[in-house]
């Protein structure tokens, strides 16, 4: 079958530079009234020409397409060159709600943990967001496939760890042989993540992956989170439990100092393969209050601000002193659905759940228009994205319909969400949930824990729905479809979406990960998500776009991932 058109990355994507007057954002931000219409297409989005346009008083940078996977050889010469700032900041304090109770790279995936880790370590290859989302040469300079299971890797020579020592082979190889042992401890480990038979040194500066069957997202998952490379001698030294506190990388920061729930210091790794980055120390300041944050970059305690909700940025990029950023996110803020728990257990309970969601509301506003309204669990710009599908619907008749048929009975239906915010405008989504949910006839209850133990209070099986998101991390179907939730997932081990609800969906995932065809693979994940939907394990809600505050003398772009990229190529001081 034929692969639609892709819309360009630009046309989802686009980082919007809000100008200090705010006018045109104001418009944006004008609340509309609630949609109870079925799906309906939605307006084609004009691509952006590379460069930079000046849209109503809106500043959009133009990005193109992401590409096809490479499959042959690929030279540092496609890297973006080493930049030496012009300019450096002593320091640059950046305000976030929280970062994550580990900085081992493998040990966990997290939005707050995405970001430290950016700044700590590399990859073998790296997603270039600042030039249309190509691989480009990091760890690795060149990359060649000798057959359908083996990719050949040349490193990059005179790369050194934090502590001096020089990086080798001999450290990629430790690093996915720790994950191929699948220790309980790691989520990024096991063939999920990769599928990997094993991983061979050449030479000092030369690596030989072999996987157990074609892998046709192979560099993908190398530029991913979860294959930062890690130092053998030092992990080996100081063990797994001082590594996850005090760990040392390549990347352009080192970790000085740490203090639960209040700051981490990070200084400069002069000798970085891109360049120093622009700032010589890094402050990131543990804000989880809205308000807090806000105030701090008003009154210019920090200099960067993460998780501005969107009723805060026409006030922020009022002010004369400071810039707003806004990208949609590679992400789906989506809840969880307890299928071991009384009524959620039932399908047609789970589709009504879907049905009773107004989407446009929420996105409109809720989110003031900085939320998309998706065509299903889709990333629009990605190579499988099927412009044909449906926007998620919202049909509250039909809800009322499978609530009757699921013989349902007024059971409590509870859904839990991080308190404070873990997502931005989370509380506000989950009560303006419980509304649409009550109008339809559900019993809905809200409940709330704390971020570190959300998932605690949900493992406890008292709780049918929890708040979480789905990120799109490697670019490819197979990062979120299969790897996220599918059968090594925590929504299936733990029972959450049972072995017999899931079977289909699992085989068609195994299928497509194995499948080097485009056009089949484009099939094989159509047919996952029509599973998906008939089964509804998850309620999916809209993509996010996420807003930055900075001083404008930071030079930054935000991408499409949690993670901060602050070296030199994207980090700059006016």
């Amino acid at each position: 079958m034929r692969l639609p058109s892709p819309l360009g990355r630009r046309a989802l994507m686009k980082t919007v530079l809000i100008t200090t007057g705010g006018t045109a954002l104001t418009a944006l931000l004008a609340a509309c009234g609630t949609s109870s219409s079925p799906a309906t297409p939605s307006p084609t989005v004009p691509t952006i020409p590379p460069g930079t346009t000046s849209i109503a008083g809106t500043t959009a940078t133009a990005t193109p397409a992401p590409p096809k996977t490479t499959t042959g050889a690929m030279s540092a010469t496609s890297a973006t060159p080493s930049v030496l700032p012009s300019k450096r900041l002593g320091e640059l304090k950046v305000g976030m709600p929280g970062t994550y109770g580990t900085f081992d790279p493998q040990e966990t995936q997290s939005n707050y943990g995405d970001r430290v880790y950016s700044m700590l370590y590399d990859t073998l290859i790296r997603r270039d967001f600042t030039n249309g989302d190509k691989l480009v040469p990091s760890l690795a300079t060149e990359w060649k496939r000798v057959d359908d299971m083996t990719l050949d890797l040349t490193l990059r020579k005179g790369v050194t760890w934090h502590d001096g020592a020089p990086f080798s082979a001999a450290d990629v190889k430790y690093t996915f042989d720790r994950v191929l042992m699948q220790t309980p401890k790691l989520e990024a480990s096991g063939p999920a993540y990769f599928p990997f038979a094993r991983v061979e040194v050449l030479d000092d500066s030369r690596v030989r992956i072999v996987t157990t069957q074609p892998d046709p997202v192979l560099e993908k998952r190398l530029a991913s989170g979860g294959a930062q490379i890690i130092p053998a001698a030092y992990h080996q030294r100081v063990g797994t439990d001082v590594f996850r506190m005090k760990p040392i990388g390549t990347g352009p920061f080192k970790l000085v100092e740490f203090t639960p729930d209040d700051h981490l210091t990070l200084e400069a790794h002069e000798a970085h393969f891109d360049g120093p980055p622009a700032a010589m120390k890094l402050s990131l300041r543990i804000i989880p209050e809205t308000a807090a944050r806000i105030a701090a970059i008003t009154n210019g305690e920090i200099d960067l601000a993460t998780n501005v909700p969107p009723d805060q940025i026409p006030t922020l990029a009022a002010n004369k002193n400071l810039s707003v950023k806004a990208v949609p996110l590679a992400n789906i803020h989506m809840f969880r659905m307890n299928g071991l728990v009384k009524p959620t257990d039932k399908r047609e309970i789970r589709q009504a759940i879907g049905y009773a969601i107004d989407r446009k509301t929420l996105a409109e506003t809720v989110w003031g228009g900085n939320a998309v309204w998706t065509r299903g669990w889709q990333y629009a710009g990605e190579e499988y994205y099927n412009s044909n599908r449906s926007l998620t619907p919202y049909d509250p008749d039909r809800a009322k319909q499978l609530l009757s048929q699921g013989g349902y009975a007024g059971e409590p239906i509870v859904y839990l969400y991080d308190a404070p915010n873990y997502y931005t405008n989370e509380r506000e989504v989950a009560e303006a949930l419980m509304g649409m949910f009550k109008a339809v006839g559900i019993n809905a209850k809200l409940d709330s824990a704390e971020s570190a133990q959300i998932l605690n209070a949900f493992k406890q099986n008292t709780r049918n729905l929890m708040a979480t998101s789905s990120s799109s991390n490697n670019g490819d179907p197979d990062g979120y479809l299969y790897r996220s939730w599918g059968l090594d997932s925590s929504l299936q081990k733990n029972g959450w979406w049972s072995a017999q609800s899931a079977a289909r969906y699992n085989e068609l995932g195994q299928q497509a990960r194995t499948t080097l065809d485009k056009g089949k693979r484009f099939d094989l994940y159509q047919g996952m998500l029509d599973e998906f939907d008939r089964e509804a394990p998850l309620g999916i809600l809209y993509t996010p776009k996420e807003a930055y505050a900075m001083k404008t003398m930071i030079d930054w772009t935000p991408y499409p991932l949690y993670f901060m990229d602050l070296r030199p190529y994207n980090f700059r001081v006016r």
